[in-house]
């Protein structure tokens, strides 16, 4: 039995008349919104309506001017940054990863990761850009099973692909610390990583992060994490808070935004940032930000918001995430907002790097075929059984190969 398109076309067109409705509705709250937001011209009374929030252990998570420590060196935080000018040379690195999961219905337990980074010399037409992938076979059980003997989670095999894009980063930005800076390094994603209970080596992981990064910091790279379309909601957090009474700042009432609900971030960004834009530095509130901070200073993460549409264009927009010690480098800054403009401009409103990168990473159907069919090879070769399940078995024949029952 296939998808019967008749039975589900009134809901996906059910589905387009909400969402219009929503978006019209939305664009009717802009100028209330817009207003508010404009209003917000004081940081200081944004960090004292803050530092009342983490007084009442209200969970705030909202963003607050930066970079900092003092408010005077705070960007405003409704302002606008016009795109800078693009620096003549410089090495831009991007990270991507991909996976095969684990299959308890294959003919072997294992799972592989496969990262790529790719190098592109900004501003030197000679040098070839740079591919360079690292596919990595796990199949020990130690590396297969969780602390119950359970097969590890897909979310674990995607947090430990973070870690090793993020390794992988930092190791291919150090061998090229003699090219062409400034060095810029991208990771497809936020910068804010943590990871949740179904990963059991979860500290061992998170040092290992926060290692890498520290390779980073080191070198002083720009590194950036990159988020596509955000639907973020940090600065609507931050209005809602603005709106409050002291003593209503509680953790019960920031569960919700008020008539805000449902808006975004996008709703004020797309009418602040022009065709090449930045907003303001922020700094997101949260207790993960504070681990990092925790850690070192520099890693604590800020953000901006970016609109990659020219001029002509709609606007588009992503977030960008950098630590500290780039957040509070004004050139690092300008550096990296013209830089991956210039990216998003080689590839309509998304860097070329991160385009590239995926291309590399990514494993196909045809690859992951291929690399079943060699295991099993293998297999066979050291004179070990190769079987699949009937579950697995029975899936191919009711999908690529049905036939009339002719009993038994």
């Amino acid at each position: 039995m296939t998808l019967e398109f008749d039975k589900v076309y009134h809901q996906i067109a059910q589905m387009g008349s909400t969402l219009a409705f929503r978006e019209s509705a939305a664009a009717e709250r802009l100028q209330a919104v817009w207003d508010r937001f404009m209003a917000l011209n004081d940081n200081e009374a944004i960090w004292e309506k803050i530092m009342v929030a983490r007084n009442h252990d209200a969970g705030f998570r909202g963003a607050a001017p930066g970079p900092g420590p003092l408010i005077e060196d705070c960007e405003p935080f409704t302002a606008a940054f016009a795109l800078p000018p693009c620096p003549e040379r410089g090495t831009i690195l991007a990270a991507d990863g991909s996976q095969i999961y684990p299959d308890p219905h294959g003919s072997s337990l294992y799972y592989l990761t496969n990262i790529a980074v790719f190098v592109y010399h900004h501003g030197d037409e000679g040098a070839l850009p740079e591919p360079i992938t690292e596919p990595q076979l796990f199949y020990q059980d130690d590396e297969l099973k969780d602390r119950e003997g359970r097969i590890i989670a897909n979310a674990a095999v995607n947090a430990r692909r973070s870690i090793f894009e993020m390794q992988l980063l930092a190791r291919e930005t150090w061998q090229r610390n003699e090219a062409a800076h400034p060095l810029i390094s991208i990771s497809d994603g936020p910068l804010l990583f943590w990871l949740g209970k179904e990963v059991s080596n979860a500290a061992e992981l998170m040092d290992n992060y926060h290692e890498a990064m520290g390779i980073l910091g080191d070198l002083d790279a720009r590194l950036v994490g990159y988020v596509d379309q955000p639907r973020s909601r940090f600065v609507i957090n931050t209005l809602y808070l603005m709106g409050l009474e002291d003593d209503a700042i509680t953790r019960q009432n920031l569960m919700t935004t008020g008539d805000m609900e449902g808006l975004d971030d996008r709703i004020i960004m797309r009418h602040l940032l022009r065709a090449g834009d930045r907003s303001a530095i922020m700094i997101q509130q949260s207790p993960q930000n504070k681990a990092f901070k925790d850690i070192d200073e520099a890693r604590e993460i800020a953000f901006f918001y970016m609109n990659l549409s020219s001029t002509y264009q709609d606007p588009y927009l992503a977030r960008v995430e950098i630590p500290m010690w780039v957040a509070k480098n004004p050139t690092a800054i300008d550096q990296v907002h013209s830089l991956l403009y210039s990216q998003c401009q080689i590839t309509d409103r998304y860097p070329y790097v991160l385009t590239r990168a995926d291309e590399c990473a990514v494993v196909r159907g045809h690859e992951k075929a291929a690399l079943n069919e060699m295991i099993q090879v293998e297999l066979l070769k050291n004179q070990l059984s190769v079987e699949t399940s009937q579950k697995l078995a029975m899936k191919v024949v009711s999908r690529y190969g049905r036939q009339q029952h002719t009993g038994v």
